[in-house]
């Protein structure tokens, strides 16, 4: 019935569908670390907030691809199984086990997102920094497992990938300490001026 599929250049579908999966969740991650920022309008980060989701959702879409596609690979089939249940894979059960883990982790961070609303502010920011955790785990999976990792090309993406996302995290501190410090000098200043 599906013969046609199994014609399909699958295990070059896979590579490209991982490595576009992890590009769009690290663009993501890298937007929702951004969206901290102070210097953000309300229409900018809104738009900001917008395309940090959509990039979410489409980099897990496309995760979810890249495991059906696993199925359907006629050169190394996996079974369901081995594509849902972490670490039960017969090739590489550890770094396909991070796989999935990585995918159950940004479904959850997608459910906590829409129930935002209905949880505790510091239960769903707990969930939602699991992003980082979440993040290396892609890392992990795509650069020890991808066939395409020994290319310059993909070593320099998955490298650039972890640079921004340091940055953007030191930065992000960065900002949040110098709002903390000018909170303080405010307090000082107002309580000079009450004296």
């Amino acid at each position: 019935m599906f013969d046609w599929v199994m014609e399909w250049p699958t295990w070059s579908i896979i590579r490209v569908l991982g490595i576009v999966s992890y590009l769009l969740l690290a663009l993501g991650m890298a937007l929702g670390i951004t969206y901290s920022y102070r210097f953000w309008t309300k229409p900018q980060k809104l738009m900001v907030y917008r395309w940090h989701y959509r990039l979410t959702i489409s980099g897990t879409a496309i995760g979810l691809l890249h495991g059906v596609f696993l199925y359907i690979d006629s050169y190394m089939p996996f079974s369901w199984r081995e594509i849902f249940v972490p670490f039960t894979a017969n090739e590489h059960p550890v770094l396909n086990g991070i796989g999935t883990i990585s995918v159950y982790g940004m479904l959850l961070l997608i459910l906590s997102t829409d129930l935002r609303n209905k949880l505790n502010k510091a239960l769903w920011l707990g969930i939602h920094l699991l992003s980082y955790p979440i993040f290396v785990l892609s890392l992990i999976h795509g650069f020890f497992l991808g066939t395409d990792s020994k290319a310059e090309g993909i070593q320099y993406m998955y490298g650039g990938t972890v640079v921004v996302i340091i940055v953007l995290t030191a930065l992000s501190f960065l900002l949040k300490g110098n709002k903390v410090k000018s909170a303080r000098r405010v307090e000082i200043v107002e309580r000079e001026v009450r004296q």
